[in-house]
């Protein structure tokens, strides 16, 4: 953790602005006090994600997401938490103090290497610009790249020959090693060498937005057709999607995406105004950026071409997605025709015409499957015993059992033969994957409805803790997870010189692991003053039945006794109120 103090992170998020760090992801409405719009951690077609703009906390009530500002760069943009810090104080005009637990010649060569990678890609996108990059221009006035989509997206020329990067950050020996870690020097018998040479360069974006690698597109004769960097401390193929920065939130709000085969499909895309696209970077696409794929879109298209080896990437994909499927998951896969690939689709039909085969051609996982195992069994007896026996292993590895039971039905009735070993699955395999949807936190507070509304009422407003009579103060004092939030709202109350002390934000910063918690309280419907009062009725009368039920004298016992039957009688008065108030 970073060694950042209390004081230094309150004015980070004091001159921070939650709302409009939340807003480039999420349209936010106004809803009362609050704002609400369609949660950017999970699928959802009517809004459950929350934003206090007084507070500066947001909570979705569909997954359970929650927190600050810190939080949501985190969870939703990938920052670590000194990144996090450092971005948002930067933005508020503040100098960041030293991280002693952060070796500075590290952070050092952190800084170093993005600076090198951005400062290569304007050099490239230079020398597209040059006499020496006309055939990269030429292909891609070919492909019909405009000169916006050529800028956005970082293209550019690496020039034939070696030299290029020597050229721009010089040739002395510590450039040249900086230069070979971030994967754009190779160092061979002869020193060191260029090793994109004579190709149309890609930048390729971490979450993040931050150029991390290349990869590069051979325009004469040479292999590979594409190069990609090497494996970097930047540079993780299998982690990347390209195009995930720059679509991401086009993605989210047009609630579609589309897997390509490479980069020129995902630009070809781009330019007919569909930036919804993203692509593996070269090869097979792996689990864990299915899984990103998932969590950013619940209905993605896998779209493939028509051919052999098309046919062939789409099993794989499938194959690595089974783990991950759950039945509120609705991929679907589309071949394309053979020869054709989207870009040259979308010039020859045009847009609508494209859209209409992601609509209407796409067909959904489960009979992509079948269609799939029909293909690798073949026909006749032997074929139906090598599909079930295929099925049978490929259902063994999902961790939905419902959805995994539905699809053994289907492969049944295809095939006239009972499946096994779905059936002896061991249950402990469900929970080795985790879901690409986040679990409800916090359950372990154990708050029945009066408790969390009572507590919704006190983080709304915190001068309503003036108001509570002596007693309230042990209204938690059984619960662990409460109590220390509790009894210290107590305290930061009765240290405060007025009534706008804020006890919610306060206390999401001393317990960041009940951040969740506290956002969910602030970012409930509004709790009003007549709801309270009959609130704080039922916690005191829900506190004399738990004393009496534990064991009182006579003596004791009688006054509590009395106490109930008046409140009983106040809860009746205040139900009246409500009655005639209309509310």
């Amino acid at each position: 953790m970073a060694n950042f103090s209390p004081a230094f992170l309150d004015e980070v998020v004091a001159r921070s602005d939650l709302v409009e760090i939340i807003s480039r992801h999420v349209d936010l409405k106004k809803s009362g006090s609050n704002m609400m719009g369609l949660c950017p951690f999970h699928h959802e077609k009517s809004p459950s994600f929350s934003v206090s703009p007084d507070k500066q906390l947001y909570y979705c009530f569909g997954c359970g997401q929650g927190g600050g500002a810190f939080q949501f760069l985190i969870q939703h943009d990938g920052y670590s938490f000194p990144e996090a810090v450092e971005y948002l104080a930067e933005k508020a005009g503040m100098e960041v103090p030293q991280d002693r637990d952060r070796s500075p010649v590290a952070e050092a060569k952190q800084k170093q290497a993005y600076a090198m990678l951005a400062q290569a890609a304007d050099a490239m996108g230079r020398a597209l610009r040059s006499e020496e990059g006309s055939a990269a221009r030429a292909y891609l006035q070919q492909r019909g790249m405009p000169t916006d989509i050529i800028r956005d997206y970082g293209l550019g020329y690496a020039p034939a020959g070696y030299g290029f990067m020597q050229k721009v950050f010089g040739n002395d020996a510590r450039s040249n090693s900086q230069l070979e870690a971030v994967g754009l020097l190779f160092k061979g018998e002869h020193g060191y060498g260029d090793r994109f040479r004579d190709r149309l360069m890609f930048s390729i974006r971490d979450r993040r937005g931050r150029i991390v690698g290349f990869g590069g597109r051979v325009l004469g004769q040479g292999e590979p057709k594409y190069l990609n960097s090497p494996e970097t401390d930047w540079f993780h193929k299998s982690d990347l999607l390209y195009g995930f920065s720059e679509h991401r939130d086009s993605i989210r709000k047009s609630k579609q995406l589309v897997v390509v085969e490479g980069y020129m499909d995902v630009l070809g895309m781009a330019v007919h105004g569909l930036k919804i696209a993203l692509a593996p970077l070269g090869t097979a696409i792996g689990e864990r950026q299915i899984r990103e794929i998932l969590r950013l879109c619940d209905s993605p298209v896998f779209s493939f071409d028509g051919d052999r080896a098309g046919r062939q990437a789409a099993w794989r994909a499938l194959e690595r997605m089974m783990p991950l499927l759950k039945s509120e998951l609705r991929p679907r896969f589309l071949y394309l025709p053979e020869g054709e690939d989207p870009d040259s689709l979308l010039r020859r039909e045009g847009k609508d015409a494209f859209q209409h085969r992601l609509d209407k051609e796409s067909k959904p996982v489960l009979e992509t499957w079948l269609m799939g195992l029909q293909l690798l069994a073949g026909h006749g007896a032997d074929g139906r015993a090598r599909m079930a026996k295929k099925a049978d292993a490929m259902l063994a590895t999902m961790t939905d059992t419902y959805l995994s039971q539905a699809w053994r039905q289907e492969v049944e009735q295809a095939t006239g033969i009972v499946l096994q070993q779905a059936r002896r699955r061991p249950q402990a395999r469900a929970s080795s994957q985790p879901s690409p949807t986040p679990a409800q936190p916090s359950a372990q507070a154990r708050l029945n409805a009066v408790e969390e509304r009572f507590l919704a009422a006190l983080m709304q407003q915190s001068a309503r803790f003036r108001d509570l009579p002596d007693e309230a103060i042990s209204f938690f004092v059984d619960n662990e997870i409460i109590s220390p939030l509790y009894s210290r709202a107590f305290s930061i109350i009765a240290e405060a010189e007025d009534d706008n002390t804020d006890i919610a934000r306060q206390l999401a910063q001393e317990y960041p692991d009940s951040q969740t918690m506290i956002s969910r309280w602030v970012n409930q419907a509004t709790v009003q003053d007549i709801e309270f009062k009959s609130l704080l009725l039922d916690m005191e009368a829900n506190d004399i039945r738990l004393r009496i039920k534990r064991g009182l004298s006579l003596v004791e016992a009688i006054p509590m006794q009395h106490r109930l039957r008046e409140i009983q009688q106040e809860q009746r008065r205040l139900t009246e109120q409500l009655h005639e108030t209309g509310a």
